[in-house]
């Protein structure tokens, strides 16, 4: 006989980490936890009934208060491997009846930093990627954790009116990176990377636990080729610009402005009638128009085929692991989560997935 499933939550909190998965379990009405690949910070929810007030009156969130979170989803007798979701700071309390009921929710970044609001400009020179984002999480108080294939090297690149995290997210997506904010922890890695792996979970239709599911594909925004143009200060004389294809051969003789290059990057399987995207962009290399080219072209295509996913609860499908799709015709193939959304509640536990195809061939 099958044992009914049982999902498990161990919440600690504030800074001394007290254990009140109890406390909470006798009032709990629902809760979630959303984990993003990029962009954003993940976030979680715990709703309890609160008759008498007792939430109410001990909550007085400043922006320092944590909450950290585990979960686990099995049967009695085999619990299942616990996931740290990570720490979260409370940000909102919410309340409303009758009856009475209370709304906690948190966020993976700090609120007592200054990284996601406060507005800087700066001028940084002669910096790689990995030194910028070292000295971000530095004045933030967070560990820097980077797993990505290249480094960009900036010769100049200007925070104008920003925010710190607004800024490195500008300079990631420009570079195919993911970022996020999660456990303490500044995390940037390659999306390329990511998309290679192998699939965390296959679902195939009819067999595996799919509640419901929706795919959509969309041709008129996507692009066949993009040309970055830029400016080579080393050219002083007037003569013929280079300009390179894919293979990095000269495509033009055309007599203009020798300090004025143009990469293009070309994806394999575009057809002759496929938009061309242009973009002028600082650059020292050649190198660095076509790392540039490359991400815009990813960034621009990345959502040619898009799905979403209601699942039974798996703790482990996170936002960067990819899963395999079967029984869903060309919809087939294999996706890389980009938002893992959790929640339990009456109704059991559920793991809403938003996905997008991986991308292999650049």
């Amino acid at each position: 006989m099958n044992e009914p499933r049982q999902t498990r939550l161990r919440l600690l909190f504030t800074r001394d980490e007290k254990d009140v998965t109890q406390d909470v379990a006798a009032d709990l009405l629902a809760w979630s936890y959303s984990d993003h690949e990029t962009g954003q910070a993940d976030e979680i929810s715990l709703t309890l009934k609160d008759p008498e007030g007792k939430w109410a009156q001990s909550w007085r969130p400043d922006g320092g208060e944590t909450i950290r979170m585990y979960l686990s989803a099995g049967t009695v007798s085999a619990p299942g491997p616990e996931l740290f979701c990570g720490t979260f700071y409370v940000d909102s309390i919410r309340l409303s009846g009758k009856p009475s009921v209370i709304e906690i929710r948190a966020t993976s970044i700090p609120l007592n930093q200054p990284i996601r609001k406060l507005a800087k400009s700066r001028a940084w020179e002669s910096r790689k990627l990995s030194d910028i984002a070292k000295t971000i999480a530095a004045e933030a108080e967070l560990e820097l954790l980077m797993d990505v294939s290249e480094d960009p090297t900036y010769d100049r690149i200007d925070q104008d009116k920003e925010s710190d995290l607004a800024f490195l997210k500008r300079l990631c997506e420009a570079a195919g990176l993911s970022l996020k904010v999660t456990d303490e922890q500044l995390v940037i890695f390659s999306q390329d990377r990511y998309e290679q792996k192998e699939p965390a979970a296959s679902f195939v239709l009819g067999e595996s636990g799919v509640l419901s599911y929706d795919f959509e594909t969309a041709q008129s925004g996507s692009y066949g080729a993009v040309t970055v143009e830029w400016r080579d200060p080393k050219q002083k004389k007037k003569g013929s610009a280079a300009s390179y294809n894919f293979n990095l051969e000269k495509v033009t003789d055309k007599k203009i402005n020798p300090a004025v290059m143009s990469y293009t990057y070309r994806d394999p399987n575009a057809g002759p009638n496929d938009q061309e995207y242009k973009m002028r962009k600082r650059a020292t290399s050649l190198d660095e128009a076509k790392r540039l080219a490359k991400a815009k072209l990813r960034q621009l295509n990345g959502r040619r085929m898009t799905g979403s996913l209601r699942v039974l609860g798996d703790p482990f499908l996170v936002a960067g692991e990819v899963i395999e799709c079967q029984g869903f015709g060309s919809f087939d193939g294999r996706f890389i989560i980009e938002e893992a959304s959790h929640s339990g509640g009456g109704s059991g536990y559920e793991t809403s997935l938003s996905v997008r195809r991986v991308n292999n061939n650049y």
